[in-house]
């Protein structure tokens, strides 16, 4: 591993918002560097057509101007509050790696816009909110290939809560999807 790492700070732009992939200061790993250029990589190429998407299957904007995210050895989280998103280091194929992103981006996209209330909703409820819509995304920016892994093998979502949450929503058609996703937003505004 090589020490010019720490403190390292890659900013990748896009038109509406910015994801800032930092290097966290104790940790000087190769591992980490290649999975955070990974991520950052995705968003690059994708950011504007991830934004879009989300506009497109929510009707919300992201709010933030910027969201710190870090890449580490432990579960994927949106990071809200001022804290850094965290995406896993583990989460291994390409597909992985997209799925964590836009379901992090979900939960933060709800919370920017007063739709997040951790625990307020019952304990499932902010997760049947972002899937409701998460698929549509992945579909829309990665295609069937993505979409299908998502729906089917996700490793990111345990196997007990993708049945019980997952699947009865993937039952829907898009335009129902899409109707639920209209009602919780403005029954929220």
């Amino acid at each position: 591993a090589s020490s010019n790492l720490a403190g390292c700070t890659k900013h990748i732009r896009n038109f509406r918002m910015n994801l800032i992939f930092d290097f966290p200061k104790h940790i000087e790993s190769l591992e980490i560097m290649l999975a955070t250029k990974a991520y950052g990589d995705i968003w690059q190429q994708n950011s504007q057509r991830i934004i879009q998407a989300f506009k497109q299957c929510t009707g919300l904007d992201f709010q933030q101007d910027e969201i710190h995210v870090i890449i580490h050895d432990g579960q994927s989280m949106s990071g809200m509050d001022g804290k850094p998103m965290r995406l896993n280091i583990r989460n291994a194929s390409l597909d992985e790696k997209r799925s964590a992103i836009i379901h992090e981006l979900g939960h933060r996209l709800l919370f920017g816009n007063g739709l997040y209330s951790p625990g307020n909703n019952g304990p499932d409820e902010d997760e049947i909110r972002v899937f409701l819509f998460q698929g549509d995304v992945l579909l829309d920016v990665y295609g069937k290939e993505t979409y299908s892994f998502w729906a089917t093998v996700d490793p990111t979502v345990h196997s007990e809560d993708h049945r019980r949450l997952v699947l009865p929503l993937l039952k829907l058609t898009r335009a129902e999807r899409h109707k639920k996703i209209i009602q919780f937003t403005k029954s929220n505004v």
